[in-house]
């Protein structure tokens, strides 16, 4: 049947603000601008006081906005079910009300706290494609008149539109946050490579050198170089139990507090007892660190060491190793930690190979390790080779161990040559 003249203007009228309002909603992806924009085609169309978007976060089971118009910049949460949002949220059933305190779904705090006064509200969920809910929009007090059913029809249909804005919004919102993220893990990637100090030189009959390479931007290994008196040499290897952030923040706090006090220490065991305690109050306990601290006099040829835990450092004499074992547990699992140094001479032609675990877990396509045997039998290899082409063999026979399998560990490796 044809539609006559007066009910054709009004189906135009009604498709043309469709349109136009279609077109606001989708100009934006910032939250504040989305919500501005309904909340203009609101305005434009129903002549509302007020009005709030809602996002809905499924996994929390919470509803959340940023702004609400008229009231400022704030926050809101609540949960699924709670308020008139909150219900409409959970059942997905719209709430039109004349007067909102004769409702018991609705929660006066918000007015106690504003000097608002809530008559009439429209409050109606935003449906995707799926069906479900992926944000509520609440309107507050019509000016003209009550809320309608037409008003809810206009609103539900551009249901869709708005929820196909807001999954944009959400998903713009996640990648400025995963480019923020990647921004500040690179600064973080710089910040630590920075802490790694180049190898010394200039200490007579020793060669060194040392490779960190972290399996996410930043990690939990480290070693150090430290400057003592009487031409000493303070050498540091470390692990923190876990990956990225977390570890790399309490092995930074160690490499600090390492550095400040190696100088003013009367040894290594006292030095460590107070790493240990410094790491248990950092973190309660809840992580440790294999920590390897020594003391290289170049005048006898000694080290005097305390290994808490580390995977054993290897000395290579003439295609023999000796392991460094453990003197201690590692640090940070208890607030007092029995130390106990202890001594090593080194000869000409001898190395000393420090490596972290994630060289010997390191796996190949077919999930095997790296393994200890296959370690000892490359160090054995290792004789008479400089510091640094020690170095880069161990790391070219890891990575073609591993072939195109991401690192899983972080890797690190020190090694000192005798000439």
């Amino acid at each position: 049947m044809a539609l006559s003249t007066t009910e054709y203007e009004r189906e135009l009228h009604r498709l043309t603000k469709l349109v136009e309002a279609t077109k606001i909603i989708n100009s934006n992806l910032e939250e504040g601008a989305l919500l501005d924009s309904i909340l203009l085609v609101a305005r434009q169309e129903l002549d509302v006081e007020r009005g709030t978007l809602y996002f809905v976060d499924a996994a929390k089971g919470e509803l959340w906005s940023r702004i609400a118009s008229g009231m400022g910049s704030l926050e809101i949460r609540l949960p699924m079910g709670q308020g008139l949002a909150g219900s409409v949220a959970a059942t997905g059933i719209p709430i039109l009300i004349d007067n909102a305190y004769d409702d018991s779904r609705f929660d006066p705090s918000v007015d106690g706290q504003t000097g608002f006064r809530t008559q009439s509200v429209l409050c109606t969920a935003i449906h995707n494609r799926a069906g479900a809910v992926v944000g509520v929009l609440q309107l507050i007090n019509r000016r003209d008149s009550c809320f309608c059913d037409a008003d809810l029809a206009f609103l539900n249909s551009l249901s869709e539109h708005m929820a196909l804005a807001i999954e944009n919004t959400l998903l713009h919102r996640s990648k400025l946050e995963l480019d923020r993220l990647e921004r500040e893990l690179r600064l973080g990637r710089d910040i630590q490579s920075r802490l790694f100090p180049e190898p010394p030189e200039g200490i007579p009959g020793l060669e060194v050198a040392a490779l960190c390479v972290p399996c996410y931007e930043v990690g939990g290994d480290c070693y150090d170089f430290i400057d003592l008196e009487g031409g000493r040499l303070g050498i540091s290897i470390g692990d923190v139990s876990g990956k990225g952030v977390s570890a790399a923040l309490v092995m930074s706090s160690l490499q600090t507090a390492l550095r400040m006090a190696a100088p003013l220490s009367p040894g290594v065991a006292r030095l460590m007892e107070q790493l240990n305690q410094l790491m248990h109050q950092l973190t309660g306990g809840r992580k440790y660190a294999t920590f390897f601290y020594g003391t290289y006099d170049p005048a006898t040829r000694t080290l005097e060491y305390v290994n808490a835990g580390h995977y054993p450092p290897l000395r290579l004499r003439g295609g023999e190793l000796q392991e460094l074992e453990s003197t201690a547990l590692p640090i940070g699992l208890f607030p007092q930690n029995p130390l106990h140094a202890a001594t090593l001479h080194l000869e000409s032609g001898d190395s000393l190979l420090f490596i972290t675990d994630g060289i010997v877990e390191a796996g190949d396509p077919m999930l095997n390790d790296f393994g200890e045997d296959r370690w000892r039998a490359l160090a054995a290899t290792l004789g008479g080779h400089s510091a640094a082409r020690a170095l880069d063999e161990i790391f070219q026979a890891v990575r073609a161990f591993e072939g195109d399998i991401p690192s899983s560990d972080d890797k690190t490796a020190v090694v000192l040559h005798l000439e």
